[in-house]
């Protein structure tokens, strides 16, 4: 196996330990997502039928960046929200609302700056940000809808009420 193959996979494996390790239960959402969002960013790419390169895959790596970003600013609302007494349905609710405005800037300021490199940039920059953008946009409908939906799914079960599952004492 590639050497590049393998270090991503390690890293990736890395950061899904991170995420369920600090949220738990959303942490293994987070996980399944991210894994659709690099799966949904690598196939955007090879559909459009240009070839990766380096910068290419640094595009696509960072574009998981945002995901994990967008994903930690949720959580961390949805902890706020439960830390100070609301239900976990209100607490999802509440947070995926609050940190909207968050990871929507953050989301649209990388666009822009894709946007630019690729108008202005040539051969391996308008690569980068191709799989940036392509990639930041995929990351931004799963980490508002997919993750959400999930959470939601899975909240509904007597099980996955605990609020220990979603990192709060």
């Amino acid at each position: 196996m590639n050497v590049a193959v393998k270090a991503g996979i390690i890293g990736f494996l890395l950061v899904c330990l991170f995420m369920i390790l600090v949220y738990r239960l959303p942490g293994v959402i987070a996980s399944i997502a991210l894994f659709g969002l690099a799966v949904l960013t690598i196939l955007s790419v090879a559909w459009t039928g240009i070839s990766i390169t380096l910068p290419g895959i640094g595009g696509i790596i960072l574009s998981i960046g945002m995901g994990v970003d967008a994903n930690c600013v949720i959580y961390e609302r949805i902890k706020e929200e439960l830390r100070a007494g609301k239900t976990l349905r209100s607490a999802i609710d509440q947070g995926f609302h609050r940190a909207f405005a968050a990871v929507l800037d953050s989301n649209v300021t990388t666009l822009i700056s894709a946007f630019v490199l690729y108008a202005l940039g040539s051969g391996p920059i308008k690569g980068f940000a191709l799989t940036l953008g392509i990639g930041v946009a995929i990351s931004f409908l799963t980490a508002v809808t997919a993750t959400k939906l999930m959470l939601e799914g899975v909240s509904g079960i007597g099980a996955f009420k605990n609020k220990w599952l979603y990192g709060v004492k």
